[in-house]
């Protein structure tokens, strides 16, 4: 893979956190594109649906686990088996995420456990319970998103046709960290529905997020595929994950694979998806 192919390559001329940055994205993504199989459905898919029907835990560290345990499809700290009835093996080995204010924090598979007979529906309920969402949710997305990461959004009057658009305005940033405008800005269909408005402004807004209208520091990277059906499964997949996270009806991961022509997965970056999900649904709780 070459970096004109939309993937995080590494860059010998990136020194500190930014080299260790992209050498993980680089590093994450390679391990997805080595698991496809031809014929088989892609690594992808079975990931992006475990991350949105299991809300217990950050898209990326959901990521993260399924790297470690490829395919498990119930990762838990060991007081959420507590919750389930079941405990953990005293000798069983972790899994490593990471945790706020702490390098790590270990969890467990399904298989570290023992306990009562295997309930997948229970599990499925106990991890999949949808997110709460804020009132005003798509007001206090936008508002987030312009106090945190400096994009601004516009509800406009659109034609039938268009739901949405982001872009980059040009802006700059002063030395002391301030800029004059916005340096996104995200426009929303204002003819449409609350339920639309939301997963139109989260699908935008993770055009952003992924890097596609350019990088913001240690934040996210700047990260263009020149495939525009690359650009498109990317930020359908972060609405995905996002929406179904928060009980939302979104599309289907059905809808995702048909979405795919025969090589679009050589230029689609796991890593980047796991992060801008994260960062949106940390915005709209």
């Amino acid at each position: 893979m070459s970096s004109a192919q939309g993937e995080f390559p590494f860059n010998a001329e990136l020194t500190g956190i930014d080299a260790i940055l992209a050498e993980t994205a680089h590093s994450i993504d390679e391990l997805y594109r080595a698991a496809a199989k031809p014929g088989e459905d892609p690594p992808w898919i079975g990931l992006l649906t475990r991350i949105a029907k299991s809300t217990h835990m950050a898209p990326f560290n959901l990521m993260l686990a399924d790297m470690q345990r490829p395919g498990a499809r119930y990762v838990a700290f060991r007081e959420t088996w507590a919750k389930a009835g079941r405990e953990v093996n005293p000798a069983a080995i972790p899994v490593i995420v990471l945790w706020p204010f702490c390098p790590v924090r270990c969890a467990y598979d399904l298989s570290d456990t023992t306990g009562p007979t295997e309930d997948d529906d229970a599990l499925d309920r106990l991890f999949g319970e949808a997110l709460e969402m804020k009132s005003d949710a798509s007001g206090n997305l936008a508002r987030r998103a312009l106090k945190e990461d400096n994009i601004e959004t516009v509800f406009a009057p659109f034609g039938s046709n268009q739901a949405g658009d982001a872009r980059a305005t040009g802006a700059v940033v002063a030395k002391k960290g301030v800029t004059q405008k916005p340096m996104w800005v995200v426009r929303v269909a204002s003819h449409l529905n609350d339920g639309a408005r939301l997963t139109t402004l989260i699908h935008e807004l993770a055009h952003i997020y992924l890097g596609h209208q350019g990088g913001s520091g240690k934040k996210w990277p700047d990260y263009r595929p020149k495939r525009l059906d690359a650009r498109e499964f990317e930020a359908e997949a972060v609405s995905f994950i996002v929406g179904s996270r928060f009980g939302l009806k979104t599309s289907s991961a059905e809808y995702l694979r048909d979405y795919l022509k025969d090589d679009t997965l050589e230029h689609i970056s796991a890593s980047a998806i796991a992060r801008a999900a994260g960062r949106i649904e940390q915005h709209a709780r």
